[in-house]
């Protein structure tokens, strides 16, 4: 049986230096430059083709792709808040203010649910203003989870009443197909 008190057993660890965390053998850092380069499109390797260090390409990707201009902050939510439901179905409609919500998340302006609640209703249009009415009765605020499901009903509702015309009145069923 070995003994566990020997300090020689024991192996010795050195810990990196900051000099040593910071330099790369050229080949490692050609290894590291094609694998940046290898995992870009054609159009985004044309970017950064002239560089010649795994470094320098990575700062051309990040000043290009991480920078989150204010222009860019303040059309993402300029379309949050007008975008309207209109046409789309009410499943899109939430899918598309949550993608344009996520992407102010992604460029550091986090919108609150009850924000996002707020600007949904403001822009359903007239079709869901009982929904919109009954969720601002309530003594607590609606939580996004429960409009999306109030929302989705009531779409429902009206499609399944639309269709339950259009079968029983052969004229309403015309004036529908127009």
């Amino acid at each position: 049986m070995a003994n566990t008190n020997d300090a020689s057993a024991t192996p010795t660890t050195t810990s990196p230096t900051p000099s040593s965390m910071n330099t790369l053998t050229p080949s490692m850092d050609q290894l590291i430059l094609s694998w940046i380069n290898n995992s870009l499109s054609q159009s985004v390797l044309y970017i950064v083709s002239r560089n010649q260090t795994s470094r320098s390409t990575w700062l051309v990707l990040e000043r290009r792709y991480a920078s989150t201009s204010q222009n860019k902050i303040l059309h993402l939510r300029n379309e949050l808040m007008r975008t309207m439901k209109g046409d789309l179905y009410v499943s899109d409609y939430l899918d598309k203010m949550n993608m344009i919500a996520d992407n102010l998340a992604l460029a550091g302006q986090q919108v609150l649910d009850d924000e996002l609640v707020q600007i949904i209703m403001n822009n359903l249009g007239p079709a869901y203003e009982m929904v919109v009415s009954a969720a601002q009765a309530r003594d607590t605020p609606i939580t996004y989870p429960t409009l999306e499901s109030l929302l989705l009903t009531t779409e429902r509702r009206m499609n399944d009443h639309v269709s339950s015309l259009t079968e029983s009145t052969p004229a309403v069923a015309a004036f529908a197909a127009n």
